[in-house]
C-alpha cells in the first residue's frame, strides 16, 4: 500500500506552519477516514502519511513521535527529513516569540538547516519543494522567506513554460502557495486576484474552490 502522496494535500495543510500557537484543526470526515485506514497499516508510508495527517492538524507531538521513529529506520528518506524539519519548526515556534531565548534560535536554524539539506538531496521532489516553500514562508527567519519566494518562482515559471507538467493539484498547491506570499507581501491585489482566478479555473477540488472564491470576496471587499 503506497502512500507517497504527493500533490493533493500538500499546501494548505502546511499552514499555519511555524506559528507560535497550533491549535488542533478539526478532522473532517474524508481525513478521519483516511486515518482509520491507515491506522490498519504497519508499513512505512503508511506510518509517514499518519505522521503528515497528524502535523497538518497540528498534533505536533504526535507527529514528532512517528517522525523519529521513521528517522531511525530510514534517515535517507528525504521526504521524512522534509516533514521532521517542518514540525521541528513547529517545536521550536511554540516555545515562546521568536527572538527569545537562544535555544528557540538554535531550533530555528537546525530545522531549516535540515528542511535545506532534505530539498539539496532531493531537488526536483515536488512534496518536499512544497514542504520547503510553505515552511520557510511561515518561519520568516535567516532569509527563509526569500528563499521560499526564489524557489517558488521557479515553480510558476515552469508551469509558464510547460502548462501540463503539474497535475491540477500541484499546481493548485503551487497557485496557493503563491496567494500566501502575496498576501503577506501585501503585493498589488491584481496579481493575487489572478493566482486565485487560476486555481477556481483548474478546478481541482471544491475545497480549493472554495478557499479561492473567499479570498476573493475579501478582495473585493477591501
Amino acid at each position: 500500500m503506497n502512500f507517497r502522496f504527493g500533490v493533493a494535500m500538500m499546501c494548505v495543510s502546511l499552514l499555519p506552519g511555524c506559528s507560535q500557537e497550533f491549535p488542533q484543526k478539526p478532522w473532517s470526515d474524508i481525513d478521519a477516514d483516511y486515518l482509520q485506514v491507515l491506522e490498519e497499516q504497519k508499513d512505512f508510508d503508511s506510518r509517514l502519511e499518519i505522521a503528515r495527517l497528524n502535523f497538518s492538524h497540528n498534533l505536533i507531538d504526535e507527529a514528532n513521535s512517528l517522525l523519529s521513529e521513521l528517522m531511525k529506520e530510514n534517515s535517507s528518506d528525504m521526504e521524512v527529513k522534509a516533514w521532521y524539519a517542518a514540525n521541528n519548526c513547529k517545536i521550536a515556534g511554540r516555545k515562546g516569540p521568536w527572538l527569545m531565548g537562544i535555544d528557540k534560535l538554535y531550533g530555528v536554524w537546525g530545522c531549516l538547516e535540515d528542511l535545506q539539506s532534505a530539498l539539496n538531496a532531493a531537488p526536483d521532489n515536488f512534496t518536499i519543494q512544497m514542504i520547503y516553500i510553505n515552511t520557510n514562508v511561515e518561519v520568516n527567519m535567516f532569509g527563509s522567506f526569500d528563499k521560499a519566494s526564489v524557489l517558488l518562482g521557479k515553480l510558476l515559471a515552469k508551469i509558464d513554460d510547460q502548462p501540463n507538467l503539474y497535475d491540477p493539484f500541484a499546481q493548485v498547491a503551487i497557485y496557493e502557495a503563491a496567494v500566501n506570499i502575496e498576501s503577506l507581501r501585501n503585493a498589488n491585489s491584481q496579481l493575487l486576484s489572478s493566482y486565485l482566478e487560476k486555481i477556481i479555473d483548474i478546478n481541482a477540488s471544491l475545497e480549493s474552490v472554495e478557499r479561492a472564491n473567499k479570498i476573493l470576496t475579501k478582495l473585493s471587499e477591501s
